[in-house]
């Protein structure tokens, strides 16, 4: 199985469209932090590569993953993060998505530092971020009280995870001398 990786500029429409149903679903309320999904600010800027990186998973012409990065410049470092998987069935393609999004913004753009929070009432996402910085790279920065409201209302707080540049070549190359060795 594999999947397209592609700059969600391309698929703005059909991306907005998908972003407007996730609404519906109240597992997706994290996603909207900030309250509200707004087309024109969230999608339409997407084009412009110095504040922002944001990708799509398409996988039989459907989308099923968005990533959104916001850069701190001229640090290079992302400082926002926010990612929605859209088909809960292709769990590893995303997770697959996931390690190509990181590769290009520490390859392709020489990104310093990734770093992103995940709301304790959102579980699942916070179970995620936690194996991923375990059985991966990156690593726990701390916990931050109250900072986080979900579009239902709710007050949270998260846990903040970054991966560093030297995490991720230093996991990229073990992973490498893995597969060489076997």
């Amino acid at each position: 199985m594999s999947f397209e990786f592609i700059p969600a500029a391309y698929v703005a429409h059909d991306l907005g469209k998908k972003i407007m149903t996730a609404t519906f679903d109240i597992e997706n309320e994290w996603f909207f932090f900030d309250g509200a999904f707004n087309y024109s600010t969230n999608i339409q800027t997407s084009v412009n590569t110095w504040s922002n990186e944001n990708f799509v998973a398409v996988y039989n012409d459907e989308i099923i993953a968005y990533f959104e990065g916001v850069w701190s410049r001229p640090l290079d470092i992302i400082s926002s993060f926010r990612t929605i998987n859209f088909n809960k069935k292709y769990s590893n393609l995303f997770a697959l998505a996931f390690l190509r999004y990181l590769e290009h913004l520490f390859v392709n753009r020489n990104c310093n530092a990734f770093g992103w929070c995940v709301a304790l009432q959102n579980e699942r996402a916070a179970k995620q971020s936690a194996r991923f910085t375990r059985d991966y790279c990156g690593h726990y920065v701390g916990l931050r009280h109250h900072s986080q409201k979900s579009y239902a209302g709710k007050i949270s707080d998260v846990n903040m995870y970054e991966i560093t540049q030297e995490e991720f070549f230093d996991w990229k190359n073990r992973r490498y001398k893995k597969r060489d060795c076997v």
